[in-house]
């Protein structure tokens, strides 16, 4: 009778040390990073979830997160749900490298819990399909004295959806005040190819360059006979063709 009552009371030594190790359900057990999939046509904005689950009380956020600067370029970011009140910044430190910073200016901190932080807005400049993983690294988590936590990273993805239309394109035409018949041809494109668009300046071809999220750069010399300058631009997705044109009087 003894050695069974010492048995039953092992045993029961042994289910509390357990049920102590493992967490409760719902508890949330370490501090981690995630990002959502987000999805838009080319040139037109997709959004990505920054969101935070967290079992230390936490006052500031570091993180880099790399992706394809092919396939989506990073516009702004703005604070929502549990990052209501923390002061944020979204700076692109290279191409494809992105550093978000969360802070509270005050003695504030963010309790253990889970939700959203912030939207991270991308622009999609890719073709059709592709798509780029968002990928976490280098996080600093502290503490509401300023210690460092331990953190993690869950990626998200970005994806370049089918166009809903034809492309819109706009041209802007800028005069150079010092050498009048030199022209910057700028180009906007929203929901296009993904390629470099056509633009034309009085029937002559213009090379032009890509500087991210739908914008297009060139640059054309007007000979000296010309007295105004017809600039058209042409870009084509799986929806139609888009046009749009613009003329200038030259001096």
């Amino acid at each position: 009778m003894r050695l069974k009552t010492r048995i039953v009371a092992t045993l029961l030594t042994l289910v509390g040390f357990f049920a102590g190790a493992i967490p409760a359900s719902g508890q949330i057990v370490g501090n981690t990073l995630s990002l959502s999939t987000a999805t838009a046509s080319a040139g037109e904005s997709a959004v990505a979830i920054l969101g935070l689950a967290n079992e230390d009380a936490i006052a500031g956020i570091q993180a880099d997160i790399f992706f394809d600067a092919e396939v989506a370029a990073f516009n702004s970011l703005f604070v929502t749900g549990r990052g209501s009140g923390m002061t944020a910044e979204g700076r692109v430190v290279a191409a494809g490298h992105l550093r978000v910073v969360l802070y509270f200016a005050d003695s504030s901190s963010l309790p253990s819990d889970e939700g959203d932080l912030a939207e991270l807005f991308f622009t999609m400049q890719g073709a059709t399909d592709d798509a780029t993983t968002l990928v976490f690294q280098d996080i600093i988590l502290s503490d509401p004295d300023g210690g460092l936590l331990t953190g993690t990273g869950t990626s998200g993805e970005l994806t370049v959806l089918a166009p809903e239309s034809p492309p819109a394109l706009t041209i802007a035409v800028l005069k150079n005040p010092g050498r009048t018949r030199i022209v910057r041809i700028m180009v906007t494109v929203t929901g296009g190819s993904g390629s470099l668009p056509t633009v034309n300046a009085n029937a002559t071809s213009v090379v032009m360059h890509s500087l991210g999220a739908g914008v297009f750069e060139g640059q054309f010399f007007a000979p000296e006979s010309a007295r105004s300058l017809i600039v058209s631009s042409s870009d084509t997705n799986s929806q139609g063709t888009g046009n749009a044109q613009v003329t200038l009087a030259l001096p």
